[in-house]
């Protein structure tokens, strides 16, 4: 028997992903390459580092550059240090 595919934290539906959130790490590294990559919770608003535990794994998220996270208005974690 076959394992099941693993649960992908980012929206099945990626229309719902708006202008610079990306639904994989590759495309927003290839956005930005000389800014750091987060993650934004989309509800919450909050991002998260590269390397922590919430990092690409909330029901709602993408993949951002640091810097269109900040001026969509989004701040980092208060328990993660930046890299």
């Amino acid at each position: 028997m076959p394992a099941p595919a693993p649960q992908s934290s980012v929206p099945r539906d990626t229309a719902t992903l708006e202008a610079g959130q990306f639904a994989d790490e590759a495309t927003a590294k290839a956005r930005c390459p000389s800014d750091t990559v987060v993650w934004v919770n989309l509800p919450s608003k909050v991002y998260h580092f590269a390397g922590t535990k919430s990092y690409g794994t909330t029901k709602r998220g993408a993949y951002m550059c640091e810097k269109e996270a900040i001026a969509a208005e989004d701040r980092a974690s208060k328990t993660e240090k930046h890299p």
